[in-house]
Formats: structure tokens, C-alpha cells, sequence
């Protein structure tokens, strides 16, 4: 009696949309297909047309898996013990600059939907999704900051949180159009030096400087 080979939906899914990342990352978006994603991940195209309907339903299904990397990376950052918050926020900004090919990948595939969001709901809402777990992990940093007195309290943790992420975004989506951004944010310390800025100039506006 031959055994049925229980099949992981999921698992499936996932290596798919690895591989559309992977696609997306070494040669960007125009380059996914079916056909390429099915020679990338190994899968016949039979198989990965069961799981993903259409060119635009692997595109969304690798924007959520990027946006499911990028929150573990996340909870790790967080978690990281010996780590102050401003370390941390170093840390989560240098996340999210495409320095490598999943921060590529994750930059493109986010570009693209931006785009689209700006006139479909369904991406719209993806984006709007991931963007609140981002401003919701700054602020968790930002307000840890405020109490070891590294920002000051009179801010308001929200608006600090938001240019905070605002200047992240848009490094990290310039860097991928323009070399000279690219080149600026490719040295060692400059997410650091970026959060650095950004923490001491809204110290300095409320009139309490960081250490």
C-alpha cells in the first residue's frame, strides 16, 4: 500500500515566493514570470499556477513573504539583549537599506506595490499593513530611548516615529533609482549616522540634547 506524501501548502507557497524574491533581486521585477519562477524554484508551472493565479498574485504573495522576513528580522533586533535603543534603531534602519539581495528584493517588490497601491485597495492595504508594524517596532525603540533620556520626552513618540521611518523609506527607495544615494548609504555607518542625525536634531528642537 503506497503512503499519500502530505504536502505542505504553506512550505510550498513560501519557496515560491522565495523564488520570485530571488528573481526580483538578481534581474528586478520585469523578470518575473511563471516560467522563471518555476525554473527558479524548481516547481513545474502546473504546480505553482495551483498556488498562485496569476503574474500579480506571485508578486503580492512575495510582497508578503518579504514583509514576513523583515518582521522576524524585526522581533530579533528587538530582542537583542546588551542592546540599547539606540543601537537598535541603528539597527532596524540599516533592516530596511537594500545593501544586500533580500533588502533589494524586499525594496523593489515594495516599490512596485507603492505604485499600485496608490490606486488599488487590495495593495493599498498590504502596504498599509506592513508600514504599521514598522512604525510599530520605531516607536517601541523610540519611547525606550525616551525613558533612558537619549530623546527627549517632550516629544511626541508618534511624529518622532513617523520621520524616522519616512527617512528610512525614502533612502532606501531612492538608493535603488539613483547610484548617488546608493553609494551614500553603502558605507559601514550610515544608517547610524542617519539615525544619529535624525535623533539629534529633534532632541535639539525640544531643547534637551541626547547623549
Amino acid at each position: 500500500m503506497t503512503v499519500p506524501k502530505i504536502v505542505d501548502h504553506d512550505e510550498r507557497r513560501q519557496t515560491l515566493a522565495d523564488a520570485v524574491l530571488a528573481l526580483i533581486a538578481r534581474e528586478g521585477i520585469s523578470a518575473v514570470t511563471t516560467r522563471a519562477v518555476a525554473e527558479e524554484s524548481g516547481w513545474s508551472t502546473g504546480v505553482l499556477n495551483h498556488y498562485f493565479g496569476s503574474r500579480h498574485e506571485l508578486l503580492l504573495g512575495a510582497l508578503r513573504r518579504a514583509g514576513d522576513i523583515q518582521g522576524d528580522l524585526y522581533r530579533v533586533i528587538l530582542e537583542e539583549e546588551g542592546a540599547g535603543p539606540i543601537e537598535k534603531l541603528r539597527n532596524i534602519t540599516a533592516s530596511i537599506l537594500p545593501l544586500d539581495e533580500r533588502r533589494l528584493a524586499m525594496t523593489r517588490v515594495f516599490l512596485f506595490f507603492y505604485a499600485e497601491g496608490a490606486a488599488e485597495d487590495t495593495a493599498r492595504g498590504e502596504i498599509a499593513t506592513f508600514l504599521a508594524r514598522w512604525r510599530g517596532v520605531v516607536r517601541e525603540t523610540v519611547v525606550a530611548a525616551q525613558r533612558e533620556g537619549i530623546v527627549s520626552p517632550d516629544l511626541d513618540a508618534d511624529a518622532v516615529t513617523v520621520a524616522l521611518v519616512a527617512l528610512t523609506d525614502g533612502l532606501a527607495l531612492q538608493a535603488i533609482l539613483d547610484p548617488v544615494v546608493m553609494e551614500a548609504i553603502s558605507t559601514g555607518d550610515a544608517a547610524a549616522r542617519c539615525v544619529d542625525a535624525a535623533v539629534r536634531r529633534t532632541t535639539e528642537e525640544a531643547g534637551a540634547v541626547g547623549t
